[in-house]
């Protein structure tokens, strides 16, 4: 009789634990930035973009930060609506789309043809502290075109891109990587129109 008048009050305090709701987790994406018109000069070729090849830890959808001791990790309820990798491929492919430069822009998930490959190792995509209580979006990834018909490389660039956060939080570091990612696809939709298109 003992063990019942235990027992029944402790199944409910574990009931009532088990039914406390855990806080939201909010997702996020990166939209295209708004249009730039860099040159009237087109080209007839079309360009591929690659998968673009990263480390284990930016294989997820986790907002990662880095701390001034070393230590990483992830923030529990703020995080991507898709992998770094995808999020600057669609907000790149979007600025070479809105620029014309070429006949077609193809994406990496598509089996066309084309004359030119871009290839991109993703180095970086942290939400990252720095001293005196600073933090900033840092972006690091390298690009290569490549001539599909030759399989010579035309040429490569290694972008580091940073934007300070407007608080030292998840969303603090959303959206200095959201205006990180845009201005790298600007930047190397010019550097793709300086060594390709012109």
């Amino acid at each position: 009789m003992r063990f019942y008048t235990l027992i029944i009050p402790v199944a409910f305090i574990i009931a009532g634990c088990s039914s406390a709701t855990a806080p939201a987790v909010n997702e996020y994406t990166i939209y295209p930035s708004a249009s730039m018109k860099v040159s009237p000069v087109h080209s007839s070729k079309a360009l591929r973009l690659a998968s673009t090849r990263t480390i284990p830890s930016l294989e997820s959808k986790n907002l990662t930060y880095l701390r001034l001791d070393g230590e990483s990790g992830n923030y529990l309820y703020t995080r991507w609506s898709d992998t770094p990798s995808l999020l600057i491929e669609r907000s790149l492919n979007h600025s070479l789309q809105e620029q014309g430069l070429f006949s077609a822009v193809i994406t990496s998930t598509s089996s066309a043809q084309a004359d030119i490959l871009l290839e991109s190792d993703l180095h970086a995509f942290y939400h990252r502290f720095e001293p005196g209580e600073k933090s900033k979006g840092i972006i690091e990834i390298t690009y290569r075109l490549i001539d599909t018909h030759t399989k010579l490389p035309i040429a490569s660039k290694r972008f580091l891109m940073t934007k300070d956060a407007s608080s030292e939080d998840g969303m603090g570091g959303i959206k200095a990587l959201t205006e990180a990612t845009q201005e790298l696809s600007k930047q190397c939709t010019l550097w793709i129109q300086e060594k390709v298109v012109q």
